[in-house]
C-alpha cells in the first residue's frame, strides 16, 4: 500500500481545524444550559475508514467509508455536569485548545520538511 505523506499531513490538516471547531463550539456555550460537549473522534479512527479521509475504492463490491466527520460525546466531561446541566469544563477545553495547537504545529513542521526534501530531491530550478 503507497501512503501519500503530504496527502497525509493535509488530511491531518484538516482534521484538526475540524477538532479545532468544535473546541471552539464548547466553549461558546458554555453557560448553555443542558449543553453536552462534544469531542472529534481520535485520528488513527479517522485513518481507520470511519472519517474524512477517502479510502480509494478499487472495487465496485468495496465498502464505501462514511463521509461524515464522526463525533464523539466527551464521557468524562458529561458525567460532571453543573447544576443547569451543562458539562463543558473550561479546564478541560482549554488544555484540548493547547493539545490541538500543539499537534497543528506538528503537523506543518512535518508538511514543511517533507517540501524540503522534494526541493532537495528535484535541485534547484533552471
Amino acid at each position: 500500500m503507497t501512503v501519500n505523506l503530504l496527502n497525509l499531513a493535509a488530511d491531518r490538516m484538516v482534521y484538526l481545524d475540524r477538532s479545532q471547531s468544535l473546541l471552539a463550539q464548547n466553549i461558546a456555550n458554555l453557560d448553555t444550559p443542558s449543553f453536552s460537549p462534544k469531542a472529534a473522534v481520535p485520528f488513527a479512527e479517522t485513518l481507520s475508514g470511519t472519517g474524512q479521509v477517502p479510502l480509494a475504492i478499487t472495487n465496485a463490491a468495496d465498502i464505501r467509508p462514511a463521509a461524515d466527520f464522526t463525533l464523539a460525546s466527551d464521557s468524562a466531561a458529561v458525567a460532571a455536569r453543573a447544576p443547569d446541566g451543562n458539562a463543558v469544563s473550561l479546564d478541560r477545553q482549554l488544555s484540548a485548545v493547547a493539545r490541538n495547537q500543539i499537534d497543528q504545529q506538528y503537523a506543518v513542521n512535518i508538511y514543511k520538511s517533507y517540501l524540503g526534501m522534494f526541493t532537495t530531491a528535484l535541485g534547484p530550478n533552471p
